[in-house]
Order: C-alpha cells, then structure tokens, then sequence
C-alpha cells in the first residue's frame, strides 16, 4: 500500500499558528507491523520513531502542521488500521508507562487461529509466533503501552489466551539459578534473604526482587547460561493436594470443584493436582484458603516444567502430522508443558490414546 502525503515532516515551522496541529498515534489499532515501513517512507521517519509511536502510543508523530494537513494526514494513517487523531500544536501529551506482555494459550482448539492472528500482530509466520506462545513464560511483546495489549486483546478470539502485562518498573522478580560454582555461590549467598540457601548442587530460587536488585544479582554472577530472572507476574504454579481430612470433602469441591463423590478415591491417590495456572499473584490466598478448609496443599512452579507424553496408540499417518517418527506405542521426549498439552490435545483430537508420561522435569 502505498500512503501519500503533501505533507513534508521535514519543514520547520518557527512559531505555533492558532491553526497548527499535532498529529498523534492513539494505538496500533488494527494495523500490522508493516504500518510502520509504509509509514516511514511516506512521511520521511526513521522507522524506529514510528514503531515507537505505534507500539508505545499515544505518541506525537509529527508536530506543528497546518490543522487540515494534519487531519487529512490522520484519516489517511486510519486506512492502514492504525488511531491517529489531530490535536491542537504543542499540546502536552503524557507518555503511557511501557510494560511487557506474556500469553498463555488456554483454548487449544484455537490454537492456529491464535498463532495467525498473533503472527500478524507480530509481524512474522504463524509457526513462530505458536513457538513463542509455547515457550514459556511466553512473553510475546516487551515495553509497549496499554493500547498495544489492548488492541491484540481485541484481536483474539475472546478466552483462547490469557494475556498479562507488568511493568518493569514497578515489577518484582524472582532468580532461578542452577550449576553455579563455589564462587558463584559465595556471592549468591550473601544477598539471599533470610531462610534461603544456595543448594549442595550449586541451585537457588530467590523471589520477591527488585529490577535494580535482579540486574546487580545477574551481573555479580556473570552466568547467563545458568541463571534465569523472570517476572513473577509471569510465574505459574500447580496446587497439589497432600493431605485431606474426611470432613473436608465439601470445602476441596468449593474450592478446587473436585465432586464430593469423588473425595473418597481421590483420597486414595494423594499427592494429585487440583489446580494449575495459578499465577503467582494469587499464590498466598490459595494456599491460605485451603488452609483454612484443614487441606494440606503444596505449591509447584509449572512455569519451567518439562513433560514426555506415552502415546499408546495412534495411526503412523497421524504422529508424522505433528512430526514423530516410528510407531506406536512409544514415548516423545521431553518438551515444555505447553508444547506437551497441545500436542496431546491434537493427537487425542485425531483419534490417538495418549497419556502424560511419568517422566517430567
């Protein structure tokens, strides 16, 4: 597409007319990243100030135009799927605070219709925009304001993801390390609060950090490779039920929706999980619930979880669909858990029997 415009951004204008405007970027709206290069070239930007503009709206595109230039400029913006509005010239225009988004897919029959409508969005091919979603903690966009999350919230299929945007800023985050060095643990160990411990393994979890603590812990460590920092908005965690007395059966169905009918076997079978996807967040008040109900829960990050799937039966035409090779039965390796639930999801979907396996890490 082709945008045209007499306007020229690079004409100054040295005083502000009762007439001039700005011209201002509300939001991405609809647009896909390609706005940005027919922008950039029919305006004469550089592309890094309009996808700041675009994805970090509201943001003052071009400044002190004549008013009818630039509302001509801003309908003309529109046909491209992108909010643009006119505003008298210098007016003072607050930049929104930026945050990071993460996904998590929940409906996985939409599954391809998430990852086409996230590739647009995104600017790349379905495939990897799936691979993105998949690999956790899925974060799919960094340091965009809320118009942007709330046009790709408008662009999805209502329920099919979970979207959760943080700001840096005001975010707190949690280290996981693993294989540090004797050194590496010295160092790790006299800022662990309280409690904490570097493991004999040379492994530690540290949450509730600052950005600027994280970032001073990342750099004293100087082990890209076997330290993580994740924000804890993004973390998930699994509730398993350990322990259940009797007359608990009606709080474990009020609270988990497990039926009362079922309490007995599920007694029988303990430790099992009874929630997952808890995000950190609402951590402490789950766990106080169930306390309180006289049900012993532990919690367990799913986030980094990996899982191996048994698939006991299956055509051989179905599994060289999703990319195994032999026969069944056999067993996949390793995978993220969101990679393993919706490849169970579409082998189950084409008529395989397919169980998730013991082996997880």
């Amino acid at each position: 597409m082709v945008l045209e415009s007499s306007v020229s951004p690079s004409v100054a204008y040295p005083s502000v007319e009762p007439e001039a405007a700005d011209l201002l970027i509300i939001s991405i709206g609809n647009a896909s990243p390609r706005a940005a290069s027919v922008l950039s070239q029919a305006l004469e930007l550089p592309v890094e100030t309009v996808v700041d503009a675009l994805y970090r709206a509201p943001a003052r595109l071009l400044a002190n135009l004549p008013a009818a230039d630039a509302t001509r400029l801003a309908a003309l913006i529109g046909t491209l799927g992108v909010e643009a509005s006119v505003a008298p010239a210098g007016a003072a225009l607050v930049r929104a605070p930026t945050m990071d988004l993460a996904a998590e897919l929940l409906d996985l029959d939409a599954a391809d219709a998430v990852a086409a409508i996230l590739g647009r969005f995104l600017g790349m091919e379905p495939a990897a925009a799936l691979d993105l979603l998949l690999t956790p903690p899925g974060v799919i966009l960094g340091a965009v304001t809320e118009p942007t999350v709330r046009a790709l919230e408008a662009a999805l299929p209502s329920g099919a993801v979970r979207l959760t945007a943080s700001r840096p800023d005001e975010a707190r985050f949690a280290l996981f390390a693993s294989d540090l060095s004797h050194l590496q643990a010295s160092v790790l160990r006299q800022r662990l609060p309280a409690g904490a411990d570097v493991s004999a393994g040379g492994s530690a979890t540290v949450f509730d950090l600052s950005r600027g603590e994280a970032d001073a812990l990342w750099r004293r460590l100087k082990a890209p490779e076997q330290v993580r920092i994740v924000d804890q908005a993004f973390l998930r965690f699994t509730l398993d039920l350990v322990a259940a007395p009797p007359q608990a059966a009606a709080a474990l169905e009020a609270l988990a929706g497990v039926p009362a009918e079922d309490f007995d076997l599920l007694s029988q079978a303990l430790p099992v999980p009874i929630e997952a996807g808890v995000a950190f967040a609402d951590l402490e008040g789950r766990l106080a619930a169930y306390a309180e109900a006289g049900l012993t829960v532990r919690a367990e990050l799913e986030t980094f979880s990996h899982q191996a799937l048994d698939i006991l039966s299956a055509p051989a035409a179905v599994l060289a669909e999703v990319g195994l090779s032999g026969v069944a039965p056999l067993a996949t390796g390793l995978m993220p858990l969101p990679r393993a639930r919706l490849l169970r999801h579409r082998l189950e979907a084409a008529g395989a029997e397919v169980l998730f396996s013991e082996i997880r890490a």
